[in-house]
């Protein structure tokens, strides 16, 4: 595995590589693949001889508000092919970018395997006046700390080790707070490295005619497709056109009006889990219900917002439901919160009640990218036992799982192309036996086409994919 790097002019580098329309062929139908002939070359004009580079691919016409994501095919001797399929007619532009590059991902997960996460989280240690804060990791490996506790029984199993306080009078049972820290595993070279350098660059320009080619855009209602179908799907699941996502996998079964919700919902429990794009799937759906979000009532009162929260109408028999993922989980570096607010996810739902139709959504991604995917695994595998647990005493039951997306954010550090592939893999063989029961929800097709760059998925897309995820358990 690669553990450092020469310099920056060492790496592929988009300006000096051979991007081009295979036979350039700049006029094709609606339903063609798009063929993109990629030859990597780095800073200094020399050609690459290996692959692992993660690229990207994709059509986009900003005045018709349509895009759609391709694939990359890595050949491993420094050549790769992209496909892209026209899916409307028009002018698009093909764009070509590098997400990854082999250096960082090696790096990183050589960094992440040795220290068990690229960015250290803090506990805060409490009794009468006195204080102190630790680093904290998923492993006892943190620069400078000799003497440890394990917090693993603590985070439901989860492994979870943090520095020793070293005043006499503190002891592990005195922690109290827990936040994200600001340190880092890697070091300075190795962080400029992996900082995001989303990079774009126009290959040229496509002219998509209409004729005999069929986009494939689905007349099926999501409702009547299976579970099954949904984690078999191939690329592009789906396009933007009008500002509009039009999947290919199936049409929404449901409209986002308080009617069809209203109807949907009630008597069945609805718990979403995750992490602050969960978060934004919740909120407006609260909303579009009338209904009036209490975080923390009958738990932890405290600042923080990333707990346990609720939003219910008895009358009307709605019961909605979040709550964030176990440790680790970055919140604020400014404001410290109680550890108690996290509980793992396979408690929450073995609290969920029996002998009824519960609607239960799942997601891990942005805070487990910055650790191992043995790690991640392990938090699924726990959920999915008590999916299990949750068919058998409510076999009713829908079960959701939403898989990552894309951001570009030149804050992280993260390879985020390469995690997504490693932990989509996961959540399939972790689901295989249950995929006739669990819907596997993409989101990487639509924010890879609409070019994503914040943490968070554009605002106006939450209510898109929470009515396109709903549509297969709503009609």
């Amino acid at each position: 595995m690669i553990t450092d790097f020469n310099n920056s002019l060492s790496l592929v580098n988009i300006s000096t590589s051979v991007i081009t329309i295979r036979n350039n062929t700049s006029e094709v139908r609606i339903g063609d693949d798009v063929i993109v002939d990629i030859d990597l070359y780095n800073g200094e004009g020399e050609r690459t001889t290996r692959g692992g580079d993660m690229l990207r691919v994709w059509l986009k016409e900003p005045s018709r508000h349509a895009s759609v994501s391709g694939y990359v095919i890595d050949h491993d001797n420094g050549s790769y092919t992209g496909v892209v399929k026209a899916m409307w007619a028009g002018n698009p532009e093909l764009m070509f970018s590098i997400a990854n590059t082999k250096e960082h991902i090696g790096i990183f997960m050589n960094i992440v395997h040795k220290y068990g996460l690229i960015k250290f989280l803090r506990a805060r240690f409490m009794k009468g006046n006195l204080t102190e804060i630790t680093l904290c990791s998923i492993i006892p490996n943190i620069p400078d700390v000799t003497d440890y506790c394990n917090f693993t029984t603590q985070n439901f199993n989860f492994s979870f080790f943090c520095g020793k306080p070293k005043h006499m009078n503190l002891d592990c049972k005195d922690w109290v707070l827990y936040a994200a820290s600001s340190n880092y595993s890697c070091n300075t070279k190795n962080k400029s490295l992996m900082r995001n350098r989303y990079i774009r660059k126009k290959v040229g320009v496509v002219n998509v005619l209409t004729g005999s080619g069929n986009t494939g855009e689905s007349d099926i209602p999501c409702h009547d497709v299976s579970s099954y179908l949904t984690w078999h799907t191939s690329n592009p699941t789906g396009y933007f056109y009008n500002d509009t996502w039009r999947s290919l996998i199936c049409k929404p079964s449901i409209s986002w009006k308080y009617e069809s919700y209203d109807k949907c919902l009630k008597n069945r429990p609805v718990l979403i889990t995750g992490d602050s794009t969960t978060r934004n799937w919740y909120v407006p759906l609260t909303k579009l219900l009338n209904l009036t979000i209490s975080d923390g009532r009958h738990e932890i009162k405290d600042a923080a917002w990333q707990k346990f929260a609720e939003a219910e109408n008895n009358e009307k028999a709605l019961s909605l439901y979040w709550t964030p993922h176990e440790i680790p989980f970055y919140g604020s570096e400014r404001t410290e919160q109680n550890k108690n607010n996290f509980r793992s996810i396979a408690s929450r739902i073995d609290d969920l009640p029996g002998q009824k139709s519960v609607i239960l959504i799942l997601h891990w991604y942005a805070h487990l990218a910055r650790t191992t995917p043995q790690q991640y695994r392990e938090h699924v595998t726990s959920a999915k036992l008590a999916v299990v647990r949750l068919l058998k005493r409510s076999p009713d039951s829908k079960i959701l799982v939403k898989g990552p997306h894309s951001y570009t954010h030149d804050y992280f550090v993260e390879p985020f192309d390469y995690t997504s592939r490693i932990y989509i893999q996961i959540l399939y063989e972790e689901f295989k036996d249950l995929q006739h029961r669990v819907y596997f929800i993409d989101q990487w097709d639509a924010t890879i086409a609409n070019e994503n760059f914040n943490i968070h998925p554009e605002a106006s897309l939450d209510p898109i994919m929470v009515n396109f995820a709903f549509s297969f358990i709503c009609k």
